[in-house]
């Protein structure tokens, strides 16, 4: 079972007071395999900002020593204010306790047994008042929970903090006699003591079923899966199987749309899904529609996971389709889905999806938001957190909350040195996605992080690709994306530690980059005013991929495409295409082209070296790779 803590700035100046050497060790021991996972607010950082381990040795910044254990969550000032209106309090937007108590019911929200460690009785009775879901308790008991969970080297230690602080709790308490009865605390103090960890409700949504009807569920699940299941389920289940059996084929269509690598019809291929989707829910609907409510909530949840991959792959395809109202809209009912059949990798790509919708949309507060989410999920199960925290640290630094942002990074690290080959894949990813969302400037940044990881790693293939990334990501800048990225770099310098001895190469192999990337960036010398065959400029079975869409005043739209040995290259869209998005891979058919030089307003504007002209629009196709329109990882 894992164990959920939110922490308040209290009871770190009860370990600053108290805690002797050996507790950075036991406490680290604790968050092994995510059994436990303690959480804090940037109020309490501000609080506790200047607070040292008096016991240790060179008295150490408590933050400092504790900065790898510790997960800190923005909350919004407009959630305080509404909690703070709930429970009838007057709350300024850095109230610290009340950032504390929205995170600990957020956390609950999410399916997780929160505990809120404070001394401050009144947040004990307002959680109740409120019915925020979350338990509480004091420093001390903290401690004692702690020992009883730990292994047998760390109890004693443990139990001995425990006691320290207790006695503490205990002074103030007294001292306080005079001014508000201390019984009820005294009272809450003792009955926590007597509680046992192991005694905590479960969530709530774990509550909603039985276990008979969790077992329905599960056997429902299975048999749309086409597997067998015990006869007296299936009697159980009497019609839901062939009710709900069209949902089955969803899959089976997503599947067709990944048979080939590429497809050309993004919009045909959404109208397809959204018709098939929509059979689906109708005929599922018209035979629930005579049975009860328990049976409607069993076939609901047991075709939850349908809903979510096809929801998934429906906001994947708007995206492209710059549809992005629409892509919000499915990969939230993705997300909804997800969390009715507890799929925390769901939820956790949802998550992430959106995140990057934000993302593109400038909105750093909901994107950090959004990955910080996922990040959780990544800790519940055991999945990497690199991607998920980096994005979370550069969403937060553009968001202004460069503390925040600080401690997503060095947490990052760790993932970082401790495998470089994951690492560099990874941020080839992350850098893959920006450009696909239209933040070439941001994609940089993570690219040239990757190239890092990848050099150090001696991947010479991935290397190779990093720079064909980072050479695209510069013909993708204009002057408005330059000024996304300031200041980041100093932020994620703390990424990776590169050796000595691989600097060198780095530094050569940036300057070879910048320098073709600075080529690419003056007009082509050699224009060609009469048509010629389309294979000169992209050779049979080659392509050139999409790096930006924009319409002008006229609502005319210009695309920019890479080409490989030219550089940025734009075209104008003929009227009544398709929207196109970055990502698009731009192809070709049998037909002849122009290259002109560009107007010095475009090429300044877009860094383009020339305009193509295309004898047969017909001709011109774009593609994309079919796992982007499904959601395969």
């Amino acid at each position: 079972m894992s164990h959920t803590w939110v922490i308040d700035s209290n009871c770190f100046i009860h370990l600053g007071s108290y805690a002797a050497d050996r507790f950075l060790k036991d406490i680290k021991a604790m968050t092994h395999a995510s059994k436990h996972t303690f959480y804090v607010t940037p109020g309490v950082h501000g609080e506790v900002r200047t607070v040292r381990f008096q016991r240790w040795k060179k008295k150490p910044l408590l933050l400092d020593a504790l900065e790898d254990i510790l997960t800190t969550v923005p909350i919004d000032d407009a959630q305080i204010r509404g909690l703070a209106q709930l429970i009838g309090e007057k709350a300024s937007p850095q109230d610290v306790d009340l950032s504390l108590m929205v995170l600990a019911s957020k956390l609950t929200r999410e399916g997780k047994t929160v505990v809120l460690v404070t001394d401050d009785f009144k947040m004990t009775t307002t959680s109740e008042k409120a019915n925020l879901g979350y338990t509480t308790c004091p420093p001390s008991t903290f401690m004692q929970r702690l020992a009883e969970l730990s292994s047998v080297k760390s109890k004693s230690a443990f139990n001995s903090l425990s006691r320290r602080i207790r006695a503490a709790e205990m002074r103030y308490a007294i001292s306080r006699v005079n001014e508000y009865d201390i019984q009820a605390k005294l009272t809450w103090m003792v009955d926590s003591l007597i509680s046992s960890p192991k005694a905590q409700p479960a969530p709530a949504k774990k509550a909603e079923t039985s276990p008979v009807e969790d077992v329905l569920s599960t056997a429902l699940r299975r048999t749309l899966n086409g597997e067998q299941i015990k006869a007296k389920h299936m009697k159980s289940l009497g019609a839901l199987p062939e009710i709900c059996a069209p949902m089955s084929g969803l899959d089976q269509h997503l599947a067709n749309l990944s048979t080939t690598t590429y497809s050309n019809d993004v919009e045909g291929a959404y109208r397809m899904t959204m018709l098939a989707y929509s059979e689906a829910l109708e005929a599922v609907g018209l035979g629930l529609a005579p049975l009860g409510e328990k049976d409607a909530e069993l076939a609901n949840t047991a075709i939850a996971g349908f809903v979510q991959r096809t929801e998934t792959a429906l906001g994947l395809m708007s995206k492209m389709l710059g549809e992005r109202v629409a892509a919000r809209l499915h990969l939230s009912r993705a997300l909804q889905a997800a969390t009715l059949i507890d799929d925390e990798f769901a939820e956790m790509h949802g998550m992430h999806q959106l995140g990057l919708l934000a993302t593109s949309s400038d909105d750093w507060a909901r994107a950090a938001s959004l990955f910080e989410t996922a990040d959780r999920q990544a800790q519940s199960t055991g999945s990497n957190r690199l991607r998920y925290l980096v994005l979370s640290g550069v969403t937060r630094h553009l968001n202004q909350d460069f503390e925040v942002a600080k401690h997503h990074i060095t947490t990052a690290h760790e993932y970082v040195i401790e495998d470089k080959s994951a690492a560099a894949l990874s941020l080839k990813a992350i850098g893959t996605s920006l450009l696909s969302i239209d933040q070439p400037g941001l994609a940089l940044e993570l690219l040239d992080e990757g190239m890092e990881c990848a050099l150090e790693s001696g991947n010479e293939a991935e290397i190779e690709s990093l720079a064909e990334l980072m050479v695209m990501a510069h013909a993708a800048m204009t002057k408005i994306d330059a000024l996304h990225h300031e200041g980041l770099r100093d932020l994620l310098d703390g990424l990776n530690a590169m050796a000595a001895e691989t600097e060198q190469a780095f530094t050569e192999k940036i300057e070879a980059i910048d320098e073709l990337a600075s080529l690419q960036n003056k007009p082509l010398e050699e224009t060609w005013n009469d048509w010629q065959s389309s294979e000169r400029l992209i050779p049979s079975g080659e392509s050139m991929r999409v790096v930006r869409s924009e319409i002008d005043e006229h609502g005319h739209t210009l695309i920019i495409v890479h080409h490989g040995e030219l550089g940025a290259l734009g075209l104008w869209l003929p009227e009544g295409r398709l929207p196109v998005s970055p990502g698009h891979v731009l192809s070709l058919g049998a037909t002849r082209v122009k290259v002109a030089q560009p107007t010095v307003e475009l090429q300044d504007a877009h860094s383009i070296r020339g305009l193509v002209a295309i004898e047969d629009p017909t001709a011109l196709d774009f593609i994309v790779p079919t796992d982007e329109m499904t959601g395969e990882d």
